[in-house]
């Protein structure tokens, strides 16, 4: 079953068939433990480099390897602060839709499509980045989250998120004043530059959407996808991300029950 990104947006305004499908494989609102989560990033062309990060859910623990022009870091372990947990609030099926790998909430392109086995793909067409965010229920609690991003040449709204934990314990823990000093910078200045390349990215897809808007015929509409498709080409990253979710209670407070 396939659902376009329109036909998303009538299930916000109260009322599709296939409301209870999705609704019965996204994980309903509450309290979530984190049980693990991994990231990958492979820039292009130079695929022998790369970046892997794990996060231990357990105690928070973030484990980060980079592998760049032959030098490997080795496994750096950045101490966590106990247990993750995350909270889901009552929300709009399509928020729990969008992906923090790009700015999805303006992309011209996208669609839903819930397979035989229960599994929902969302898919996302952007100018930026083409973003792939399978949904997954293990069980009657667990939930996984895999989201597959390759990002084009030129991307202007890349995610920082990821960098946040890191700068955080850099600030903290840095082996020189210089570096504690430089990493206390960077965070302060990651909001600022994640706007900034989210303004951009919303800027290029107002843009597409709305050559798609005006695209007379299908055969017009197919014509402007086909350009996004073929910028896609120059692929400049490749990531992806594997997290998995347990529910362990009804509201949001710790202790609350399932």
């Amino acid at each position: 079953m396939r659902i376009p990104l329109t036909i998303v947006g009538a299930l916000l305004a109260g009322g599709a068939a296939c409301a209870p499908a999705l609704e019965q494989i996204l994980p309903p609102a509450g309290l979530y433990r984190l049980d693990s989560a991994s990231t990958s990033s492979i820039p292009a062309p130079a695929p022998a480099n790369r970046v892997d990060t794990r996060v231990d859910g357990a105690n928070g623990d973030i484990v980060r390897r980079e592998r760049v022009a032959g030098a490997d870091s080795g496994e750096k372990v950045y101490e966590g602060k106990g247990p993750v947990t995350h909270c889901i609030r009552p929300r709009r099926i399509a928020d729990a839709l969008y992906s923090s790998a790009v700015a999805l909430a303006s992309c011209p392109d996208q669609s839903s499509e819930v397979g035989a086995d229960g599994v929902l793909v969302h898919t996302a067409n952007c100018p930026a980045a083409v973003v792939t965010l399978t949904i997954r229920r293990i069980d009657k609690v667990t939930w996984e989250y895999d989201t597959v991003s390759a990002t084009r040449a030129g991307d202007p709204a890349a995610d920082l998120a990821w960098m946040r934990p890191v700068l955080e314990r850099e600030a903290a823990e840095g082996k020189t004043p210089e570096a504690r000093a430089r990493a206390a910078q960077q965070l302060r200045d990651l909001p600022r530059l994640q706007r900034e390349l989210a303004e951009k990215q919303v800027a290029v897809n107002v843009q597409y959407a709305k050559a798609l808007r005006e695209a007379k015929t299908p055969t017009e509409a197919a014509a402007v996808r086909a350009t996004m498709a073929q910028s896609g080409k120059s692929v400049a990253t490749q990531a992806r991300q594997r997290v998995r979710w347990t529910r362990i209670g009804n509201s949001c407070a710790l202790g609350a029950g399932g």
